[in-house]
């Protein structure tokens, strides 16, 4: 078999691929849409069921176009990849279906079930106290410090999973979820783990402060509220908006940049010549309108010589006032 002969059997395999999925999106597309109760066309079924055995590659490619854009606009705003991507995934009948049909929300569901459990777990211990959780990590070793951090991590990573949850949530009940964008959810999952030690070990809080604040928010007296309960609040925060983390950052960078580095004053004759600058470009627009005004009256006398001394004396108050406003 000569190479051309192979290259044109691989483009003919692709060509199959290809339409194969894209019927196969129409036809998951179709189950949707009557599942929803949608409408679909007649012609457009007629169409589809037509093109099974065509091996027409112009023609099929014509018809399948038209079904599956007719069916894209009936399905709207779920789109055909999320809706194939939950249809083989039914199909395949995982046991962890249950959490979702979406592999990234199983995913994501065992993981804060996972660091639920574990945050529970490690509060039982002894190592999890108002001592300890208030130490920094730097004053504590072994044992106590890996507890301390295991379960911070553990209320780091609830937050962070939870709002992956509440996000990739939204695009999966609406039908518009993209596979993607798997890696970002991932990504700021991550994040929010490193946020939220962040937060409670290398960003200096008063939590004496945060408890004072916290009691009055609840009408309580501010001893009564943990300060361990704090930290690990203050995780899972750092874990769930990585963002704020982020903010209290830059803000830091910009105060020490801001004493490194201070802002240095204007050169005085620098200034003096901008100044002067602009000065002469507001003479010079000034003198504009002031010559175009002059124009204007000058063509008025000649072009009406008897002009009324009342609509002369008009003429020149408005004249006076161009000269005397503030705002040119």
């Amino acid at each position: 078999m000569t190479e051309q002969k192979v290259i044109e059997m691989k483009e003919e395999n692709n060509k199959e691929d290809i339409w194969l999925r894209i019927e196969r999106e129409c036809e998951v597309m179709v189950k949707h849409a009557f599942a929803k109760g949608v409408n679909v066309p007649l012609k457009v079924i007629k169409t589809l069921q037509q093109q099974k055995h065509n091996h027409d590659h112009e023609v099929k490619a014509e018809k399948l176009t038209f079904v599956h854009n007719n069916l894209a606009e009936l399905v709207a705003p779920a789109k055909p990849e999320t809706i194939l991507l939950m249809a083989d995934e039914t199909e395949k009948g995982s046991i962890f279906l249950f959490l979702g049909r979406v592999p990234l929300i199983r995913k994501m569901m065992l993981v804060a079930i996972a660091s639920l459990t574990a945050l529970i777990s490690l509060s039982l211990s002894q190592y999890i106290n108002n001592e300890n959780m208030v130490t920094s990590m730097f004053d504590m070793e072994g044992t106590r410090l890996l507890y301390v951090q295991t379960i911070l991590l553990a209320a780091a990573a609830i937050g962070a999973s939870f709002s992956a949850l509440f996000k990739a949530n939204a695009y999966v009940t609406a039908g518009s979820y993209d596979p993607k964008y798997e890696s970002s959810y991932w990504v700021r999952f991550v994040v929010g783990l490193i946020a939220g030690i962040i937060l409670t070990q290398l960003i200096p809080v008063n939590l004496d402060a945060v408890a004072e604040a916290a009691g009055n928010a609840s009408g309580t007296s501010a001893s009564g509220v943990s300060h361990a309960a704090l930290r690990i609040t203050m995780a899972l925060v750092g874990g769930f908006s990585a963002h704020l983390v982020y903010t209290i950052l830059d803000r830091i960078v910009e105060t020490v940049s801001s004493f490194i580095s201070p802002p240095v004053a204007e050169d005085p004759e620098i200034l003096k010549q901008s100044l002067q600058n602009q000065f002469q470009q507001d003479k010079l627009q000034w003198m504009t309108e002031l010559s175009s005004e002059l124009n204007v009256l000058q063509q008025k006398l000649i072009i009406e010589p008897e002009l009324s001394k009342l609509e002369l004396h008009k003429h020149l108050a408005e004249f006076q006032l161009l000269i005397t406003t503030k705002d040119r």
